[in-house]
């Protein structure tokens, strides 16, 4: 199947940004293959098929721009070969055009990070970094906090940090000291349940932590 021209009757108009200078390509930063990432050519000069899946939300991947719209293509074509193709009026299309972006070149701004192919980098964006910024002053401050706050606190800095796993070693204790106060809340729980509900023994045996 011609993927291409399959689905250039679902898609928008795109738009490719022109091709680079020779100065920005003197600008480039050069991809390191490692373990786990060998690199896009197998050895006889052939592209490697993509590994990672086509269909699925906010998967984030580059190409060169001769293959981007075949990519972007493919990638809708495996969405509508796993939800179905918009052929039914009835139905809403798999392909959400809402937040589309028409005009591809080196950087896009997803899932709350700016992405820079050229220079392999990913940042937060400014409005993420203040608001990250806010929280922190404002739990230096906070004389107690209860559970939503400290599990709304570590699933951001989790968030924050997983392009950068080397900062995740910052908040460990943090998450020792909610880690300690949820099994302490849990043990207080499980005592006030067998002794004032009078739970069978089959039962709080069951609730005993794994």
């Amino acid at each position: 199947m011609d993927a291409v021209a399959t689905i250039v009757p679902y898609l928008p108009q795109l738009n490719l940004a022109p091709a680079p200078s020779a100065g920005d390509i003197a600008n480039f930063r050069a991809a390191d293959r490692d373990t786990t990432n060998n690199g896009v050519m197998q050895e006889d000069g052939t592209r490697r098929p993509p590994p990672h899946n086509m269909h699925v939300d906010d998967a984030l991947h580059a190409d060169v721009g001769k293959h981007i719209f075949h990519s972007i293509c493919v990638r809708i074509l495996a969405l509508f070969w796993l939800l179905g193709f918009p052929t039914n009026p009835r139905v809403p299309s798999p392909l959400s055009v809402d937040k589309f972006e028409s005009f591809y070149n080196h950087q896009r701004k997803m899932v709350g990070r700016q992405f820079n192919s050229r220079t392999l980098s990913v940042g937060l964006l400014d409005y993420k970094l203040d608001q990250l910024r806010t929280a922190l002053e404002r739990w230096t401050v906070m004389p107690s906090f209860d559970l939503l706050e400290i599990a709304t606190l570590l699933g951001t800095l989790e968030n924050h940090t997983r392009y950068a796993r080397w900062a995740r070693c910052w908040f460990f204790s943090l998450q020792n000291a909610a880690r300690t106060i949820l099994h302490g809340w849990y043990k207080i729980v499980l005592e006030f349940l067998i002794e004032v509900v009078v739970l069978p023994p089959y039962a709080a045996s069951s609730l005993q932590p794994c």
